[in-house]
């Protein structure tokens, strides 16, 4: 029952490090997925995809929209197959952009149940499964 932690730091422009913590290495569906954007990463209007993936066994994205003011996480294995599941969440209608933001993805036994930025738990805007 050992725990894996993976930390990357500067993985892609505009994120300063992402952070997956599974406590159970026995459970892979369990977890939280952490990206901490960079200062300025949320002035530009193309979206901020973070991700981690573990072939065959593990994906998960985390795609942050500021011009839809939405981000939308996809949890799953890394086999070809959909997607576990997919939660869209709404961003707050003010973001100070020129900030840094750290975004905390939280899944439990493969299902997405939450994603808050900088500690509040956003609204859930719809549910893929």
């Amino acid at each position: 029952m050992a725990e894996i932690k993976s930390r990357e730091q500067n993985p892609i422009s505009g994120i300063e490090y992402s952070e997956i913590i599974i406590p159970d290495e026995q459970n892979l569906g369990t977890g939280t997925f952490t990206t901490v954007l960079q200062p300025d990463a949320m002035v530009k209007t193309n979206p901020i995809i973070s991700s981690i993936v573990n072939n065959p066994v593990f994906k998960m994205f985390v795609n942050i929209n500021i011009v839809t003011k939405e981000a939308t996480v996809l949890l799953g294995k890394a086999d070809d197959s959909p997607a576990n599941s997919r939660e869209i969440f709404r961003l707050p209608k003010k973001i100070n952009t020129k900030e840094t933001h750290r975004f905390g993805a939280i899944f439990k036994d493969w299902k997405v149940k939450e994603l808050k930025m900088n500690g509040k738990k956003l609204e859930t805007v719809s549910s893929g499964k």
